[in-house]
């Protein structure tokens, strides 16, 4: 598709262009010691396009691209990044697009905020926000198309908690002050978290 084109199109002009900076190493450092102007001209980006518009931390940032499409490779390197605090951004084709989804939330829980963007800079634009689990809803139901942008909020919890049983406790009673039972409290903050369920309800069953 068009999408699919611009983003192909996109990647192949990036390659192209690092292969002639690595080709080139030689010939600037000629230029810079005979004092020569040299320079590079940037171009549009999708990564940096779709943080700006996700609204979430732009300061530190992580860009996978496209994850494998080996399941077994796929769901490792998710589990490797559940923990990560940056923003975390990946490509994905539309016909893969379910399934990375359905991955993303087995890993990092239905309940991480999630912009996703196609189209950028052009008349159909579209950007859509939500989390994990309402997209994979979303996407269920209606075919993707286009190839998209994902950017995923990174693990704020890990850096606001001290990783105590203290302050597990803590949380876990601010969320059963909400109307949870302590179950769903345990299965909440394990998704948030990375940690343990298991443990996390044992912990529970000590709240009064």
């Amino acid at each position: 598709g068009e999408v699919g084109g611009a983003v192909r199109l996109e990647l192949a002009h990036q390659l192209q262009h690092f292969r002639r900076l690595r080709v080139g190493t030689g010939r600037r450092e000629q230029a810079a010691g005979q004092a020569q102007r040299t320079g590079l001209q940037p171009g549009v980006s999708a990564v940096i396009t779709a943080l700006a518009i996700s609204g979430f931390r732009g300061d530190r940032f992580c860009f996978e691209g496209f994850l494998s499409q080996k399941a077994k490779e796929r769901q490792g390197r998710l589990e490797e990044l559940k923990s990560e605090s940056r923003t975390l951004i990946f490509y994905e084709a539309p016909h893969h697009l379910l399934q990375t989804l359905t991955d993303l939330v087995n890993a990092f829980g239905c309940h991480r905020p999630l912009v996703m963007a196609r189209e950028l800079t052009k008349l159909y634009e579209e950007i859509w926000r939500g989390n994990l689990g309402d997209a994979q809803d979303f996407y269920t139901k209606n075919n993707p198309r286009g190839e998209f942008t994902l950017v995923i909020a990174g693990n704020e919890v890990l850096n606001s908690l001290l990783l105590t049983d203290s302050s597990l406790k803590t949380e876990l009673e601010a969320l059963m002050s909400q109307g949870m039972s302590k179950s769903q409290a345990s299965r909440h903050l394990a998704e948030l978290s990375g940690i343990s369920r298991r443990h996390l309800y044992q912990l529970a069953l000590t709240i009064d």
